[in-house]
């Protein structure tokens, strides 16, 4: 694949996603540079690293190498997890927002969305700019 991204100038961009593979953000950037490859990137979810680690050190290992970003919240409970809206769960943004400065992060981020009417993707796109900005 890699030949093929390069004549077509697409990266592609590899994402942790709860499949026991990658579980650290050491084992994510080696991954990556084993491929010896400026095509070979990672997509960044700072939700799905929630469950086991701190998405700050993920950004901070990762660095120039993340090239995309989603951006969930997760909440860890005594007995159970949960999907939680922006804001709600236990990433820590100020410092999420801090390390993507760090590194000099300036390509997009998205969010993943449930279902809803129309006043959740307003609060949606209301606690985006509060969490990513720094503004309400």
């Amino acid at each position: 694949m890699i030949p093929l991204a390069e004549e077509l100038k697409v990266v592609i961009a590899i994402e942790e996603v709860w499949n026991k593979f990658l579980l650290s953000p050491l084992e994510m950037a080696r991954y990556i540079s084993e491929f010896q490859s400026p095509w070979i990137k990672a997509w960044f979810d700072v939700g799905n690293v929630l469950l086991y680690w701190y998405p700050q050190d993920w950004i901070h290992t990762l660095g120039n190498n993340i090239v995309k970003v989603h951006l969930k919240d997760f909440k860890r409970k005594e007995d159970a997890y949960a999907w939680v809206n922006l804001g709600d769960g236990n990433a820590d943004w100020a410092v999420v927002r801090q390390a993507f400065a760090d590194i000099g992060y300036s390509g997009s981020a998205v969010t993943e969305l449930e279902g809803g009417d129309e006043a959740y993707p307003r609060d949606v796109s209301r606690r985006f700019d509060w969490l990513v900005l720094g503004r309400s």
